[in-house]
């Protein structure tokens, strides 16, 4: 951590400006901290014992101070007051960052080493607790390779009506990447599109692999007699939806289809069938904003 509390007060100090002969505390947990300052580190505080401390992770690289630091410089020169690592003793954590704008506070996390979603999704609930939006920067450990579908879950924010995901790109700062899905393909684009013969040419070779995940589907349709490959050309999707969606999206038409066929239904209705449905694990955004939101892009298509 790069600020820290004198001991026996209630002054906190930077690593940078901390005195070695000087003892220091934890803001979090008011445990023993010790300077850590040399010409090939950069400064900071490390815990004395290995005691758990849940207001930060030990072990913080210099990626990850460094990184701090220059979205400080960033944040600044876009017109916010930044505090850096505040301690929130309410809900008993610590963002990386705390930035104003006019009357609005952001909390960031400067995200550079793994974390689980059921982390990501305690440390969201207890900033919403403040009424603190928070956002989620990936450092550059994670943009060495693509992301996983299940690491922008994770980390995904609903922004101007679309998936994003926040990036760190150090002297370009932070920027925003859309997250949307076709059938069989990722990392797409807005602008992409599929072709529907493709797609009915992958069900057809899905129904001679007896494909598990098309049976429910299948049986219910055959009920009905009809067939996989007969279903109406506008469940084959041919724009991109928002991402998240583990079942197959054209599966997913075909249910709400039927169910308009049945009745006329209320949004509501849809949106309950489309929460059911299964999604990667979201950590940043309620999974039912996220259903939401595809439900309104499929409806703008129809």
């Amino acid at each position: 951590m790069y600020i820290a509390q004198m001991l026996g007060t209630t002054v906190l100090m930077t690593a940078n400006e901390a005195d070695k002969r000087r003892n220091y505390v934890c803001p979090g947990c008011q445990t023993p901290v010790t300077v850590k300052k040399g010409r090939l580190k950069q400064a900071h505080f490390a815990h004395t014992s290995l005691q758990k401390c849940q207001a930060l992770a030990e072990g913080e690289s210099a990626v990850h101070l460094l990184g701090k630091l220059a979205m400080v410089d960033f944040f600044e020169s876009i017109g916010g007051r930044v505090v850096l690592e505040p301690w929130l003793p309410e809900i008993q954590q610590r963002p990386d960052l705390l930035v104003t704008f006019d009357n609005r506070q952001v909390a960031i996390e400067f995200q550079c080493a793994p974390i689980s979603v059921e982390r990501v999704q305690h440390r969201t609930a207890g900033f919403a607790k403040l009424g603190l939006d928070v956002v989620w920067v990936l450092g550059p450990t994670y943009q060495q390779r693509k992301l996983q579908q299940a690491t922008l879950a994770k980390f995904a924010r609903i922004r101007h009506d679309t998936l994003q995901v926040a990036l760190w790109r150090g002297k370009q700062g932070i920027q925003w990447r859309e997250w949307w899905a076709v059938d069989g393909r990722t990392h797409v684009g807005r602008e992409d599109y599929s072709d529907p013969i493709r797609q009915l040419a992958k069900i057809q070779q899905q129904l001679v692999r007896r494909d598990r995940r098309i049976r429910p589907l299948q049986k219910q349709l055959y009920q009905q007699e009809r067939t996989v490959t007969g279903i109406p050309v506008c469940c084959h999707i041919s724009k991109p939806l928002p991402g998240g969606l583990k079942t197959a999206h054209w599966m997913l038409a075909t249910q709400l289809i039927g169910m308009l066929e049945q009745e006329p239904c209320h949004a509501d209705r849809l949106l309950t069938m489309i929460e059911r449905a299964e999604w990667f694990a979201f950590g940043a955004t309620p999974t039912s904003a996220v259903a939401k939101l595809w439900l309104t892009q499929l409806l703008v298509l129809w």
